[in-house]
């Protein structure tokens, strides 16, 4: 009975979302939608108004026979499939037309109260439900000079084409309706055809609107319904790789792999940074962009970090045949920092083998958004400085931190961001990699290029007086094996 009221109550929760959800979808689309077809509909009109009426004003400006005038006139109309018919009009008769109609003939009554009553105006407009040419039009009349031109467009020029949008043509000069039709419709968007005296309004009634929500409804419900299962399949994955990451801790898979640094002024590689790799159920090496993220929010990150140490404890002799003085720099957070068991443990580590004293170097990227808490970081960097770890800042120039906070930290080496030299920046960024290059020199520190992959970009360094490289020029990431036999060779 329990199981069946929490269904129910679900279900509930789940149509009333849907609900909800289907109102504001189906709101969107009419605000999109209708933005679209009032755009749509304006430019036509517009179009279909302004063109003519330039070519008409150019024409005017021609002096020319009025015969020729006339050609010109039936021209523009000829190319026009919405207009009609062209007239000048002056002193209430009919001057020169797009045809061959009697000149000085004198306007209808009709028109010429039109006229007057418009005479201060600038354009005005007017529907004809039987124009001269016996049939509705949309008229359009505009001043120029002591008279004023006449165009006759079919009443479809101005009429929106169907749609469950309703848009309709307002006159600004007396909010007239010219075409269309408001059918009690809530108003979408309204867009001013300014030089025309016309506004487009386009709506949505009430009926059309419901419409919309019933199609909406059924996919959104689908889709509410669907989220749930979507987000527990994601959480069943990362549940998944969790037991996958355990299984992987507890059998060792996750192993250092080796990258030089190397020094132009020694000829030779003076360090290595453990970069971490999972050698996935002893099948394929899998990068960190697969799991490093998870291991840092499980915290299981301290535990594979210190396993790696205890592998370069291993490695040391094989390491040692290349530089017997060579540094080995590994990843730290700052998460690690203030969790207290891991700086014991490495201090332990450290004591264990005291081989590797004054040749271990933690490196903390300034990517780090947590050193918020930097009196305790400084304080778990201090400690583990004491125990002969050196410290260095990764990444340097693209974080958070600003010079004077990162100078009151125990650091030993910079590392240098590779977007300042790489090809992809310009000039400006080199020039920014210059002026904190001469900043570093006050802090009298070591400096590590890291990212350099072309002779292009190493040329750009050597012109720093940079000694020490790190990037793919020299060596990429590879297993202790092939790193020692890439560096004899």
């Amino acid at each position: 009975m329990a199981t069946s009221k929490k269904k129910n109550k679900k279900s509930y929760i789940i149509f009333v979302l849907s609900l909800i959800f289907t109102f504001i979808v189906s709101l969107l689309y009419c605000y999109i939608a209708g933005h679209s077809v009032n755009e749509s509909v304006a430019y036509g009109i517009y179009t279909a108004v302004h063109e003519p009426e330039e070519k008409v004003i150019r024409s005017h400006y021609n002096q020319i026979p009025k015969a020729q005038r006339q050609a010109m006139l039936e021209q523009i109309v000829v190319d026009n499939k919405d207009l009609k018919g062209i007239f000048y009009i002056k002193d209430g008769k009919y001057i020169y037309s797009d045809r061959d109609i009697s000149m000085k003939k004198d306007i209808v009554a009709d028109l010429s109260n039109k006229v007057d009553e418009y005479k201060n105006k600038a354009v005005y407009y007017y529907i004809d439900k039987k124009d001269i040419y016996g049939s509705p039009a949309f008229i359009y009349m505009f001043k120029f000079g002591s008279g004023f031109y006449q165009m006759i467009f079919y009443q479809e020029a101005i009429t929106p084409p169907s749609s469950i949008f309703n848009s309709y043509v307002v006159s600004n000069i007396d909010n007239t309706i010219l075409s269309g039709n408001n059918n009690d419709s809530f108003t979408i968007a309204e867009n001013t055809l300014h030089g025309l005296s016309l506004s487009v309004i386009t709506g949505i009634s009430l009926s059309n609107f419901f419409d919309i929500y019933l199609i909406a409804f059924l996919p959104v419900l689908m889709i509410i319904l669907l989220i749930p299962s979507v987000i527990e399949k994601v959480q069943l994955r990362q549940d998944n790789i969790l037991i996958d990451i355990n299984a992987g801790i507890r059998n060792k898979e996750f192993i250092p792999f080796y990258q030089g640094v190397y020094s132009i002024e020694k000829n030779r590689f003076v360090g290595v940074e453990l970069l971490c790799r999972w050698n996935y159920k002893r099948q394929k090496i899998l990068s960190p962009a697969s799991f490093i993220n998870i291991l840092e929010d499980s915290g299981q990150i301290n535990t594979v970090t210190l396993e790696l140490l205890n592998q370069l404890a291993i490695d040391q002799d094989l390491l040692d045949t290349i530089n017997p003085e060579m540094y080995f720099s590994v990843n730290v957070t700052v998460n690690m920092l203030l969790d207290d068991d891991f700086v014991e443990s490495v201090i332990q580590f450290l004591t264990e083998n005291p081989r590797l004293k004054n040749r271990i170097t933690f490196e903390l990227t300034e990517r780090d958004k947590r050193f918020d808490y930097i009196a305790d970081v400084k304080e778990a960097m201090c400690l583990l400085h004491f125990h002969s770890v050196k410290w260095a800042l990764d990444d340097f120039g693209t974080g958070y931190s600003n010079f004077l906070t990162m100078h009151k930290l125990p650091i030993d080496i910079i590392k240098v961001d590779r977007m300042f030299i790489s090809s992809k920046n310009d000039i400006i960024s080199f020039d920014i990699l210059t002026k904190i290059i001469d900043l570093l020199d006050t802090w009298k520190l070591p400096i590590i290029m890291e990212g350099v992959e072309t002779e292009e970009e190493l040329n750009k360094v050597k012109n720093l007086s940079i000694d020490l490289i790190q990037g793919y020029y020299f060596s990429k990431p590879l297993s202790v094996g092939d790193f020692i036999k890439y560096a004899r060779s």
